[in-house]
C-alpha cells in the first residue's frame, strides 16, 4: 500500500483584483509587529555533527540504492504484519538522508531534479517508518521511537518544535487523508518540501475546563524531520549507537528549517487534519443534516469549538455556519487566513456548531451564554486584550445569530411573542428564565467587529420560499421551546399571539416575510461594534446585479455597515471565493492594527448586561 504524498503546486489565496488588498494586509500585520516564525529554532536535543569525510566515503551513488532496497523490504515485512518493517523504513530514511548530504557537499553541482528525487526519497521512508511504528506500537508521539539499528535498540527522543500544544497532547499519528475526500476543499493547500506530512490526534481527556472547548478527538498538522547521526550509521557497525533525533514541527508556525547544508521548505499539507476531523465526523453521519431534521436530538451539542488550545492575547476569530451545514465549510478560509503572515502571532480561530433546525434566535442565545462562560472560564479579570475584542464571521443565517450577539433587545422580541408583559404571566421559575436568554438580552460586550457573509437580515428570495415551506415539514421541533410556549399560553390563555402557538422552524424565520426578521432587523446594534457585509452578485455584473440566487443584495445590505464588499459567486460559493477571503484578510488586518493602537481602550468594557429578569 503506497502512502507516498502527492506534489501538488501551491495555490495563491489572494488573487484577481483582490492583490492589492492582500498586500495591504501583508503590510498591516507588518506594521503591527508581527512574529511569524520562518525558521526552525536550533534544538534542544542536538543530533551529532555528521562528519562530511565520513559520507564522501559512501558515495550517493550507493547510498540510494540501499535506501531503495530498505524500503522495498520494509514494505513486503509490513504486508507479512512484522514489526521488522519499522527498522528498515527507518534505515531508508537514513541512507536517504546521507544521499542528501552528500549531495549537498559534493564537488560537483546536482541538478533540482536529482535533488528533489532524494528529497522525496527521505520523506517516504520516513512517513511510510512513523506510520508502521505507530502500527506497531513503537512510537509515543510525544516522547519517543524505538528501532533497532545495527548498534541493538535504540530509542530516538522525539522533539516538538513550534506547536501550541504541549507534548501530552500527541496521542497517535496517522496518515493525511488525501484531498477529494474533504468536500469542503476548494484550493490546493498541499506545499511540498522536506520532511513527512502526517496528522496528529488528540484524544480530549476531559480533565480541564479547557478541554470543554477543544475536539473530542482534536487533530492538527505536523511535519516530521529525521536527524540521524550518520557518522554511527556509515562507521563501522557496532561501534557506538547512533545518536538520532526526531523533530516534529508545526508547518502553520515553522516554514523553513536547515537539513543537510541547505535551508528547505518543510512539506505542509494544510488541508489534512480538517480532512481528517471531516472525515471521522462524517463517518458518524452527516451533522448537517441531522442538526436540520432532528434539532431536538442534537440541541445540547451546540458549542464554541477552538481548533487549538486558547491563547492568551491572541483575538478570538469565531466562525458560525448557516442553515444545512457545519464549520467545515470555512475550510478554505480558515487556513487562507491561517497562512497569512502574522495571523496565528496575532489571532485565534473558534467555530460555533449548532443544529440548524432550531429557531436561530434559540441557538442565538445559546452562542451568546457560550461566549460568556469561554470568557469567565479564560479571563475571569476581564485583562485580556485579545478576548476583550473578539471578532464573529457568519454566513447565511449564522450571520443572523451573530447580529443578535451585538444587538439590544428591549421588549421588541417579547411583544412578538406575547401580549402582555413577562412580569404579568403566570410562569414557572424554569419557563421564566428559559423565556428571559431567548428574547432579553444585550450586545455581548467583547464582540467588537461582526463580518457578514451573505446574510439575508431581509430574509430569502421569493423563489427560495417554496423550497422552504416543504422543508420546514421535515424539522422536528426542540422539545424546550416548544413546551415553553405550550406552558404560557396553557396558563395564561389568550396571552400568547396566534402566530407564535405552531412554534417556526429556522426556515420559517428567515423568509422574507417573516415577523421576526423585521424586529430583529429593527434592533438597535452596539455603537462600539464595527460590522461588514460581504455579499455575492452571482455571474453578473455588479452594475445589474441582484443577489446570490438566494439572498438578494438588498436584504444583505445593511445601512450600519463599515464596508460592503460584492463577490461574484452564488450563495453556497461566498465563503470559500478569493475575493471573499481577500477581504475577510484585509478586515482583520484593520482590526489588529485598531487594536494595537488602543481604539477602544479608552471606552472601559461594560460588565454582565444589564437585563437580568424581566419578571423580577
Amino acid at each position: 500500500m503506497s502512502r507516498t504524498a502527492e506534489a501538488k503546486s501551491p495555490w495563491f489565496f489572494i488573487s484577481g483584483p483582490r492583490v492589492g488588498v492582500g498586500l495591504g494586509l501583508l503590510l498591516a500585520f507588518a506594521l503591527a509587529g508581527c512574529r511569524q516564525v520562518e525558521h526552525a529554532p536550533a534544538p534542544s536535543l542536538s543530533p551529532v555533527v555528521v562528519a562530511t569525510s565520513r559520507v564522501e566515503v559512501h558515495r550517493r551513488s550507493s547510498l540510494v540504492p540501499r535506501a531503495r532496497e530498505a524500503r522495498r523490504e520494509g514494505r513486503r515485512l509490513e504486508r507479512q504484519g512484522s514489526d521488522a518493517s519499522v527498522d528498515r523504513y527507518y534505515a531508508a530514511a537514513v541512507f536517504a538522508s546521507a544521499a542528501l548530504t552528500a549531495a549537498s557537499t559534493a564537488t560537483t553541482p546536482i541538478d533540482d531534479a536529482e535533488l528533489i528525487a532524494l528529497r522525496d526519497l527521505y520523506n517516504d521512508g520516513l512517513r511510510d517508518c512513523l506510520l508502521a511504528a505507530q502500527a506497531f506500537g513503537r512510537i509515543d508521539p510525544s516522547s519517543q521511537l524505538v528501532v533497532n539499528t545495527p548498534s541493538g535498540a535504540t530509542t530516538v527522543p522525539i522533539a516538538h518544535r513550534g506547536f501550541v500544544w504541549r507534548a501530552g497532547d500527541f496521542g497517535s499519528l496517522c496518515e493525511p487523508t488525501r484531498p477529494g475526500r474533504n468536500t469542503n476543499a476548494h484550493a490546493c493547500n498541499n506545499y511540498p518540501g522536506l520532511g513527512a506530512d502526517l496528522v496528529v490526534e488528540r484524544p480530549n481527556p476531559n480533565v480541564s475546563d479547557a478541554d470543554r472547548y477543544l475536539p473530542r478527538l482534536g487533530c492538527f498538522n505536523a511535519t516530521a524531520v529525521l536527524r540521524p547521526d550518520l557518522d554511527a550509521w556509515l562507521g563501522i557497525p557496532g561501534t557506538r549507537p547512533p545518536v538520532d533525533v526526531l523533530e516534529l514541527y508545526d508547518p502553520l508556525r515553522v516554514r523553513t528549517v536547515g537539513f543537510a547544508a541547505r535551508n528547505w521548505r518543510i512539506t505542509a499539507d494544510y488541508d489534512a487534519a480538517n480532512a481528517r476531523a471531516y472525515e471521522l465526523q462524517e463517518s458518524r453521519g452527516s451533522f448537517a443534516l441531522a442538526g436540520f431534521a432532528f434539532p431536538d436530538v442534537l440541541i445540547d451539542k451546540a458549542k464554541v469549538v477552538m481548533l487549538e488550545p486558547y491563547q492568551p492575547g491572541k483575538i478570538p476569530v469565531l466562525f458560525v455556519h448557516g442553515l444545512l451545514t457545519d464549520p467545515f465549510i470555512f475550510n478554505d478560509m480558515m487556513i487562507a487566513l491561517q497562512k497569512t503572515p502574522g495571523f496565528v502571532d496575532h489571532f485565534q480561530i473558534w467555530v460555533y456548531r449548532y443544529p440548524t433546525g432550531v429557531p436561530w434566535f434559540r441557538t442565538a442565545a445559546i452562542l451568546r451564554e457560550q461566549i460568556r462562560q469561554v470568557s469567565a472560564t479564560f479571563d475571569p479579570g476581564g485583562g485580556d486584550a485579545g478576548m476583550r475584542n473578539m471578532v464573529l464571521a457568519g454566513y447565511s443565517m449564522g450571520g443572523l445569530l451573530c447580529r443578535l450577539q451585538v444587538s439590544s433587545s428591549g421588549d421588541a422580541l417579547w411583544n412578538m411573542v406575547a401580549n402582555r408583559p413577562m412580569v404579568s404571566l403566570v410562569m414557572s421559575d424554569e419557563a421564566r428564565r428559559l423565556a428571559t436568554e431567548l428574547f432579553y438580552f444585550e450586545p455581548v460586550s467583547n464582540v467588537r467587529r461582526v463580518i457578514f457573509l451573505a446574510t439575508p437580515h431581509g430574509g430569502g428570495s421569493w423563489a427560495t420560499g417554496a423550497v422552504g415551506s416543504v422543508a420546514t415539514r421535515f424539522v422536528r421541533r426542540s422539545p424546550d421551546t416548544k413546551l415553553l410556549i405550550a406552558q404560557v399560553d396553557r396558563d395564561n390563555p389568550g396571552a400568547v399571539q396566534p402566530t407564535l402557538r405552531d412554534l417556526p422552524t429556522s426556515i420559517d424565520t428567515l423568509m422574507a416575510w417573516s415577523p421576526f426578521l423585521e424586529t430583529v432587523r429593527r434592533l438597535p446594534i452596539n455603537p462600539r461594534a464595527t460590522l461588514h457585509t460581504i455579499a455575492g452578485h452571482g455571474l453578473g455584473s455588479p452594475e445589474h446585479a441582484r443577489g446570490d440566487l438566494v439572498v438578494p443584495l438588498s436584504s444583505a445590505h445593511l445601512d450600519e455597515a463599515a464596508s460592503e464588499h460584492w463577490v461574484r459567486a452564488f450563495h453556497n460559493g461566498v465563503y470559500y471565493h478569493p475575493d471573499a477571503i481577500a477581504e475577510v484578510q484585509r478586515i482583520l488586518g484593520e482590526h489588529q492594527a485598531e487594536v494595537q493602537a488602543g481604539r477602544w481602550e479608552s471606552h472601559p468594557v461594560p460588565g454582565p448586561e444589564r437585563f437580568q429578569d424581566p419578571g423580577g
